[in-house]
C-alpha cells in the first residue's frame, strides 16, 4: 500500500497545475475511489483531496518568491477569481497572499536562494549550529564536517538552500547526493519567529524542483519527534530506523522480535561499522524509542521518511 500511495503523489505533483478529480486518481492507479481514502487514511493526516489542495497552495507559495504576479499564479493553479485563492490561501497559511508576498511593506525582502560561495555556506552552518544547537550537522572532522560540507556545495551547490528575510538567514534545506541516486536533506528547518509563514513548505518544494531537474529518484531525511504530521502534509512516508555500532544485525532482529516484532523490511550495514534494522512503522513509537536507547543502550531510533519522483 505505500508504494502505491508514493505513485499517488508522484502523480499529484506532476499534474499539480491541473483540474485533479479523485475518480482521475482512482482510474489511474487502478483502484476504487474508497480504496485511494483507505490509502491516505493510513498514510497522510489529510483527505486526498484536502491533500491535493494543500499542495496547490504550496506550490503557489514557492512561486510568490519569484516574483510572479498573485493573479498569475491564482490561475495556474486552478483559481478562477483572487477572492478564492485569497480565502484558502489564508487558511492554510494564517496570511493573504499579498501579505505573504509583500512583505516589503514591512522591511522585509523574503528570498530563497542556494549557497553561491563559502562565506555563505559558513554562515548557513553557524545558523544551522543555532536552530539544532544538540544535533551534529557540523562536526570537527569527518562526515558533516566543514570540509564534508564544502566538498559537497562543490559537487551539487544547488542542493544547499537558504532562506532569507532581509539580510538573515531565516531558513535552510541542505541537500547531498547520496547512494542509490537519492538526495539525503541532512538538515532542513527555519527559526522559531519564521513558522506557519510558508517558508520552510517553500524550501522544501525548491529543493524537490532542483532534484528532479538533476535527474534524481527522490529525497531522504531524518526527523525529529512530532515532525511526522508536517512532512505526511508534504507527500512523505516513513519508516523506523534503528541502528547500533555494538550490536550485530542478528542481535538488533532479536531484540525486536523480543520487545516489538515489527515488520522487518530491511537491514544493512551502514558505512561498514554502523549495524541497520529497517522497521515498518511511520511514526515514532515512543515505548520502543525508550526499550533501545535506554533499556537495551548503545541504539539510536529515528523515523527516516522519503518522497520518491
Amino acid at each position: 500500500m505505500s508504494a502505491v500511495y508514493q505513485q499517488i503523489i508522484k502523480y499529484i505533483d506532476a499534474r499539480i497545475k491541473e483540474d485533479i478529480t479523485i475518480a482521475e486518481i482512482a482510474n489511474v492507479m487502478g483502484y476504487s475511489a474508497n480504496h485511494i481514502y483507505k490509502i491516505f487514511k493510513v498514510y497522510s493526516p489529510y483527505p486526498v483531496m484536502d491533500y491535493v489542495r494543500r499542495k496547490k497552495l504550496y506550490f503557489a507559495a514557492n512561486e510568490m518568491y519569484s516574483g510572479r504576479k498573485l493573479y498569475d499564479i491564482a490561475l495556474d493553479y486552478g483559481y478562477e477569481t483572487p477572492a478564492g485563492f485569497y480565502k484558502a490561501f489564508k487558511t492554510t497559511f494564517g496570511c493573504s497572499p499579498s501579505a505573504y508576498k509583500n512583505k516589503m511593506k514591512e522591511g522585509i525582502s523574503m528570498y530563497i536562494d542556494n549557497v553561491k560561495n563559502i562565506k555563505e555556506l559558513d554562515a548557513v552552518l553557524a545558523f544551522t549550529k543555532v536552530i539544532y544547537p544538540t544535533m551534529n550537522f557540523v562536526r570537527e572532522e569527518g562526515k558533516y564536517s566543514r570540509q564534508f560540507w564544502i566538498d559537497e556545495w562543490n559537487k551539487s551547490p544547488t542542493l544547499m538552500l537558504y532562506a532569507k528575510d532581509d539580510t538573515q538567514i531565516c531558513g535552510i534545506a541542505l541537500g547531498w547526493e547520496d547512494t542509490g541516486n537519492y538526495i539525503t536533506i541532512a538538515a532542513d528547518g527555519i527559526d522559531p519567529e519564521h513558522k506557519n509563514k510558508g517558508i520552510h513548505e517553500a524550501l522544501l518544494v525548491e529543493i524537490q524542483k532542483r532534484a528532479q531537474r538533476l535527474g534524481h529518484k527522490g529525497l531522504v531525511l531524518g526527523i525529529m519527534e512530532g515532525q511526522e504530521e508536517f512532512y505526511a502534509s508534504m507527500g512523505y512516508t516513513g519508516r523506523t530506523l534503528i541502528q547500533s555500532e555494538k550490536y550485530n544485525i542478528d542481535e538488533l532482529l532479536a531484540f525486536n522480535e523480543q520487545y516489538s516484532n515489527y515488520e522487518i523490511t530491511g537491514t544493512n550495514v551502514y558505512d561498514g561499522y554502523v549495524n541497520q534494522i529497517w522497521l515498518n512503522a511511520s511514526l515514532l513509537d515512543k515505548g520502543l524509542k525508550n526499550r533501545y536507547e535506554q533499556e537495551i543502550g548503545d541504539c539510536w531510533v529515528q523515523v527516516i521518511i522519503s518522497k520518491e519522483f
